[in-house]
């Protein structure tokens, strides 16, 4: 007789739903990373519009309008900036959210996979009690029939 695992049914739809989840995460963490990376680019253009204005400065003349624009530009990527680390934090709470579904669903997983464990091991034990009764059993019947030949006077 093979170890049958009443829920394996339940076991596998919790790991489907712990596959689910991990795949959620690690969407949300890639969301989260693609929005710093972002971030990180639209300071590098600030840092570069800072340099060209410095550079235009040096130049001297009429470089009023010039100058000008960079300024705007640098004041607008940094409203930008402003919009896109509030975002980077509501993809962080989303990903800490899937995080915490993500660990529950484990949790979940993991219970019925040392639940299975636990009747694995306990129908293993059974079953060597089992076979040991049965060796038993015919031990003795063994004893009992060599016994009764030896009354008999019969050998076997």
């Amino acid at each position: 007789m093979r170890f049958r695992f009443r829920l394996e049914t339940v076991m596998r739809q919790r790991k489907a739903e712990q596959d689910m989840a991990q795949r959620e995460y690690h969407l949300a963490q890639a969301n989260v990373q693609e929005q710093l990376n972002l971030i990180k680019r639209m300071y590098s253009q600030v840092d570069d519009a800072r340099e060209m204005a410095d550079k235009t400065a040096a130049k001297g003349g009429a470089q009023a309008q010039a100058l000008a624009q960079f300024e705007e530009f640098i004041i607008g990527q940094q409203e930008f900036i402003k919009r896109a680390r509030q975002k980077a934090r509501e993809l962080m709470q989303i990903a800490e959210e899937k995080l915490e579904i993500l660990t529950e669903k484990m949790q979940s997983f993991k219970v019925l996979e040392k639940l299975k464990e636990k009747q694995k091991e306990e129908f293993k034990l059974k079953a060597k009690k089992k076979e040991l009764k049965e060796i038993d059993d015919i031990s003795i019947m063994r004893a009992a029939v060599k016994k009764d030949h030896m009354k008999n006077g019969t050998q076997i």
